[in-house]
Formats: C-alpha cells, sequence, structure tokens
C-alpha cells in the first residue's frame, strides 16, 4: 500500500514568500495583457527587449546576462538611436548560486565596435541599442539575452514617481558639469540627484571609472530598493502602475515573470560591481580609454561571478 506524501506546511515567512511570489506574478500578467489598451501619456523612460534569437533557461541553471544602457538623448523614446551611450553595463545573475556581477564599461573605451570600425564604445548606440549588444558581445563574448535602455529626462521621471533610491555615496562629490554635490554617506536621492550621481565625472577620484563604478552602484541601490518593497503588496502595485506609464517592453509575459521573481530572490549583498580595468589615453586627437580586462571576461562568461 503507498504511504501518502506528507503534507508540507509553511512557516509564516514561507507564506508570506509565496503570497509575494504569487501576487507579483499576478500583477505583471495583469500588467501585460493590459498593455495593448494602454493610453499614450507620452514617451516611455525605459525600453527593455529580448535579444533575437537569444534563450534563457534558469530552471536549468543557465545565467541571465542583461546590457544596461543609458543614453545621452534628452527627449524621444530611449530605443529611438541617435544618441551616445554614457551608462554602459553588463548585469550577470546566477540564478542557482543567488549571485552575480555587473561590468561596468567607461563609455570612452577605444574598442572594435560593430558597423563602425575601432571608437569609442558609446558611439555604439548611435546605430541603436542592439548594435551596443552586438558590440558588446563581441568584445566580451558573454551571451546576452535581454537589453534594457532608458534616457535622461524619463529618468529623473521614473525614480521620482517610484519615491527616489536611497545610494551609497562613496567620497565627497562635486561636480558643476552634472549638478552632483554630495557628502560621503548613504542618503536618499530623487531623480535629479540620481542622474548627478551617475553622470559626475570631471571630480571623482578616476574620472570616467570611477563615473561607470558609481554607475554600477546605482543599479544595486535599485535592486536593493526592488527587492527591499515587494514584501508590501501595495507597492507591488505601485511598480506595476509606474511600469505601465514608464516601460515599454517586448519581452514576453512568461519570462517577464522569471526575470521579476529572480530580482526577488538577489540579495544585493552578493552582487559584485566590477569596473573593467584599463587606462586613459588618446587616439588622435580624441581622449579615450583602452581597456585591459584580463581574465575579466572569462570569469564572468560561464556562470555570471567574478
Amino acid at each position: 500500500m503507498s504511504v501518502p506524501a506528507p503534507i508540507r506546511r509553511h512557516t509564516p515567512r514561507g507564506r508570506a514568500a509565496i503570497l509575494a511570489a504569487l501576487t507579483l506574478s499576478l500583477a505583471i500578467g495583469a500588467w501585460w495583457l493590459a498593455e495593448p489598451f494602454r493610453a499614450s501619456a507620452g514617451t516611455p523612460a525605459v525600453g527593455i527587449h529580448k535579444v533575437q534569437g537569444a534563450i534563457w533557461r534558469p530552471e536549468v541553471g543557465q545565467p541571465l546576462f542583461i546590457a544596461i544602457l543609458g543614453s545621452d538623448t534628452r527627449k524621444g523614446p530611449p530605443d529611438g538611436g541617435g544618441g551616445r551611450c554614457d551608462s554602459i553595463h553588463i548585469v550577470g545573475i546566477n540564478p542557482t548560486a543567488k549571485a552575480g556581477t555587473i561590468l561596468n564599461f567607461p563609455r570612452d573605451s577605444y574598442v572594435p565596435v560593430a558597423g563602425q570600425g575601432t571608437t569609442k564604445i558609446n558611439s555604439a548606440c548611435t546605430s541603436g541599442p542592439q548594435n551596443m549588444v552586438r558590440t558588446l558581445t563581441n568584445l566580451t563574448g558573454i551571451p546576452i539575452q535581454y537589453y534594457a535602455i532608458t534616457e535622461f529626462s524619463h529618468f529623473v521621471a521614473l525614480v521620482n514617481e517610484l519615491g527616489g533610491i536611497t545610494v551609497p555615496i562613496p567620497y565627497r562629490m562635486l561636480d558643476s558639469a552634472s549638478g552632483a554635490d554630495f557628502q560621503p554617506g548613504t542618503f536618499p536621492l530623487n531623480g535629479n540627484q540620481a542622474l548627478a550621481f551617475s553622470r559626475a565625472r570631471k571630480t571623482v577620484p578616476k574620472g570616467d571609472f570611477s563615473r561607470s563604478e558609481n554607475q554600477g552602484t546605482l543599479i544595486i541601490a535599485a535592486l536593493s530598493k526592488f527587492r527591499s518593497e515587494m514584501a508590501d503588496p501595495h507597492r507591488l502595485f505601485d511598480y506595476v502602475r509606474v511600469g505601465r506609464r514608464h516601460t515599454q517592453s517586448t519581452v514576453p509575459l512568461g519570462e517577464v515573470v522569471k526575470l521579476a521573481l529572480l530580482a526577488k530572490e538577489i540579495d544585493p549583498a552578493n552582487i559584485k560591481n566590477v569596473t573593467v580595468p584599463g587606462s586613459a589615453g588618446s587616439a588622435g586627437a580624441a581622449s579615450v580609454v583602452f581597456l585591459a580586462p584580463g581574465d575579466t571576461f572569462a570569469r564572468v562568461k560561464d556562470d555570471a561571478i567574478y
């Protein structure tokens, strides 16, 4: 006679986690199903897209790689092309280890750019974000499955609507060009302040390298905010509401749910912030960065862990 399987009883904490995951799935599903009926409320702040032909299978432990790009355009859709990318990152997540790496690329990195020859990497975006993804893949050998791109003005609105973001400021920052004026410490920043923090270059210790590292810090702070607030169902629907207003996406629903649930499980303390090493120099009359990655890309490529 077969013995019935024991009934698994969830602890209060376990039940809360299951409820949050279920609520998140339903909320995102409702958001995506309603997407065709969304009223036009201006240009979206963030474009989130799947790389053509890419496959991500977290159920077999395949690492996730997302290109995070920030365009220097001041208006128009983030995917519209024409602008250069001031913020260039590959976020790698290992779904089994619940850990990962952010690779930060200085915008003046002098590298082979798809369709343009060897030039500054930020120019890849002038041919569209897909061209930046191709450039990054060719440069690193990392299989990027998704990319997200935003631009200045809508980034500010997005951060403000979500109530700001708390960011650790590593040192005194005073940069008239970006508007950064911060003392060291951990502070809540509004949209304009977050943008100024991510753009400061002239007075930070290592110029373009420090700027790229600080942008990685901002990405980790955003993940920390998302993870901490997902236990509150009311706050969850705030994210859905803001997402509907500011996000443009072509990612299938099932993959959106997988991405959101994985983001909720990742402890930001397990994400390593790595700026690709190199040195400042010149190419003709242009100031550039010569990358010297060593084994940086190889260490991240297979399991997303540096």
